[in-house]
């Protein structure tokens, strides 16, 4: 049973809504349409604003400079703040055709972590032939994670050097400790695979470290106490398809989820952007140095 109530925001009607963060310089919370190739805006006023880009975007992230950083699906940019120029800073998996920049999050470091995505038309037969990587503020790229199928869930602990990450086909979260920099990566043992609530696509952390995934195919998002390993809350959403969330409002207490349109022709509620008031506040937006 719902512990929140739910409402639909903004009815944009996505192709593949993904990558949502609050924006804490202008107060306004961000996303992408990938298959789009848009940028959305909603303001403080419920108005919400479009922009159109020159490719698709896996990601978009706020910079402690203006501008946002962007994952096309083979080079991250720097845009400016409206979204009309874009300086390429780093190709990504030039070499394999299959795969294109997906989910990613700012670090405590001031880098980006983020990951790739193979996107071969057969679902059933894609091979685990994406990776994780980080882009440090020095633009040094470094491999951390190979073998993967769709990168999703990236969040970062607020209290321990521990971050999360999905492997979606996998329907697992697993937990790394890093270091200074992410020079060493160690993966923990955990038993984070929940049924009956679809997969795990994008995620976030609130101000008690637990952690919000969205549940893509399963009409829901979950709240998961991570050192207990157990399902905290589960919010019923309009949407079969929720794909990432994000806290943020005035006092950071309202969840906005983003969706997907599994069948695009179709005049459903899938693609739209929602809202869930919560009495839990969200983490605090990490800005990007680089």
């Amino acid at each position: 049973m719902n512990s929140a109530q739910v409402s639909t925001v903004v009815q944009c009607k996505n192709i593949l809504g993904e990558s949502c963060f609050w924006d804490p310089r202008d107060k306004c919370i961000w996303w992408t349409d990938i298959e789009g190739k848009k940028i959305w805006k909603l303001d403080q006023e419920n108005q919400s604003f479009e922009f159109n880009l020159p490719d698709r975007a896996g990601f978009i992230l706020p910079r402690k400079k203006d501008g946002f950083i962007i994952g096309f699906p083979k080079y991250i940019a720097i845009s400016n703040q409206a979204l009309t120029t874009f300086q390429k800073i780093c190709d990504v998996e030039t070499e394999i055709k299959e795969t294109r920049i997906n989910d990613a999050k700012v670090d405590p470091y001031g880098g980006i972590v983020f990951g790739t995505y193979n996107e071969h038309p057969d679902r059933q037969n894609r091979k685990p032939i994406a990776s994780l990587y980080r882009l440090a503020p020095d633009l040094s790229l470094t491999q951390l994670l190979s073998n993967i199928t769709v990168s999703n869930g990236i969040a970062f602990s607020q209290e321990e050097n521990i971050m999360y990450f999905a492997d979606t086909p996998t329907a697992r979260i697993q937990k790394f400790e890093y270091s200074q920099d992410f020079k060493k990566l160690h993966e923990l043992d955990s038993n984070l695979i929940f049924n009956d609530v679809g997969v795990p696509d994008g995620a976030t952390i609130d101000s008690q470290n637990n952690y919000w995934s969205a549940r893509v195919r399963g009409n829901c998002i979950i709240c998961i106490d991570m050192k207990k390993e157990k399902i905290l809350k589960k919010i019923n959403l309009p949407t079969n398809t929720p794909t990432c969330l994000t806290f943020g409002g005035p006092d950071s207490s309202n969840l906005f989820v983003t969706s997907l349109r599994a069948e695009p022709i179709n005049d459903s509620t899938d693609g739209n952007l929602y809202k869930v008031e919560t009495k839990t506040k969200g983490s605090k937006q990490l800005l990007s140095e680089i």
